[in-house]
């Protein structure tokens, strides 16, 4: 600490031997250090790591391991998702997919955590969620959302994402969906 005789009660502040204990305590357990280590990798989301960031992921509501669908299958436009795909492209569906777990790096899970903190506040306005796509899609390419007028939008994306992001998109629930809306999938072009 960094004035430790301000801590002692007045009435022990003349005792020699309680303050030579706590001026040796003082040197050897400085916790200057550790507090300034435990804000950079906890606190502070921007320089968070590892057990920090799981920290950050609770309190959102979000997890660092996602379940993502692998396989894509025939399907048509109107599924309103990202899984279908055309004929010579994809499998028929057989019931069931083929799922497993992935989890996200330190970058990709806190691209994670800010778009969940960001929809947790959300008013659900296409300014806020696209605020929301830009920061969870960063340099990945253009996504928009497109309100149809009729109590529908849909979520444009200027890119293929990856399987991973697919689940992000769809499973995660880090996307809102505002009350009423119907809401649905688009890929509009590869970049």
């Amino acid at each position: 600490m960094q004035d430790v005789q301000k801590t002692i009660l007045s009435q022990y502040a003349c005792a020699p031997s309680l303050n030579n204990i706590i001026a040796a305590w003082n040197q050897a357990l400085d916790p200057a250090a550790l507090i300034d280590q435990w804000y950079d990798r906890i606190w502070n989301i921007v320089t968070a790591q590892g057990y920090g960031l799981d920290v950050w992921g609770r309190i959102v509501g979000v997890q660092r391991v996602l379940t993502i669908s692998s396989e894509n299958f025939i399907g048509f436009a109107e599924a309103a998702d990202l899984t279908e795909q055309g004929f010579n492209t994809a499998a028929w569906y057989k019931g069931t997919a083929t799922s497993s777990n992935v989890s996200l790096s330190d970058e990709g899970f806190r691209q994670l955590i800010y778009a969940k903190a960001m929809a947790n506040i959300t008013d659900g306005s296409v300014l806020s969620l696209n605020a929301i796509l830009l920061a969870l899609f960063v340099g990945q390419g253009d996504a928009w959302v497109e309100d149809h007028g009729d109590m529908s939008m849909t979520y444009v994306f200027n890119f293929i994402p990856t399987d991973v992001q697919a689940s992000i998109i769809q499973s995660s629930g880090v996307l809102p969906r505002p009350a009423g809306v119907a809401v649905s999938y688009a890929i509009r072009g590869q970049a």
